[in-house]
């Protein structure tokens, strides 16, 4: 028997409201960026591979926002005015079973000059959690603790390893054990969520 109109009618808006019901509803970001970044746009930000929710700030706050960066896989923090950025979110290919560390060749061609003893070494790291650090190790990491207790020095294992000011590091991505994402959280409140970082 064929459904009267209105009952075919009825079931399409109760299917209707079971889906609005189930739809996720976007991450939202903490309090503190809410009171951080007041005149910017909270929104998704999409690559090829990888989304992550950020602000895009106007002139007026700082001309910041967050595109993506398909060749490094990952992430660029730019600011209006300025010729280029600087890759705060970067993925490295790995085997699905195979350590992080196996990634350190990948790490140490894309971080520029560094010691030789560059590593990356697992560790605690404050809110973080375990993250694994790229650091010199032996003597090379005892002068230069000695050298940095005394006065800022240059970061020793290059642009992606540890230095002076802020916090960079490397974690095998939750939803995707081939990847290995790199951080770079700066020294301040950044304007993403790495907690909202989703692999595609």
């Amino acid at each position: 028997m064929r459904a009267p109109p209105i009952l075919k009618f009825g079931l399409t808006l109760s299917l209707f409201a079971l889906t609005g019901c189930t739809s996720p509803k976007p991450p939202q970001p903490s309090q503190v960026m809410k009171d951080t970044f007041t005149q910017c746009t909270w929104g998704k930000v999409e690559g090829k591979t990888l989304s992550i929710w950020s602000y895009a700030c106007p002139a007026k706050a700082g001309g910041i926002k967050l595109i993506a960066n398909d060749a490094a896989g990952g992430f660029t923090l730019v600011t209006e005015g300025q010729a280029q950025g600087y890759d705060v979110i970067r993925t490295f290919p790995k085997a699905k079973d195979a350590s992080l560390e196996s990634v350190l060749p990948a790490v140490l061609a894309a971080t520029g000059k560094h010691q030789a003893s560059c590593a990356l070494i697992k560790t605690v790291y404050g809110d973080w959690g375990e993250v694994y650090l790229l650091e010199p190790t032996g003597a090379e990491k005892a002068a230069y603790d000695t050298a940095n207790a005394i006065e800022p020095q240059e970061n020793p294992c290059g642009d992606l390893g540890i230095g002076p000011a802020g916090d960079r590091f490397f974690k095998v991505m939750t939803d995707d054990p081939k990847k290995v994402i790199y951080y770079d959280m700066g020294s301040e409140i950044q304007i993403f969520d790495p907690g909202t970082l989703k692999s595609k």
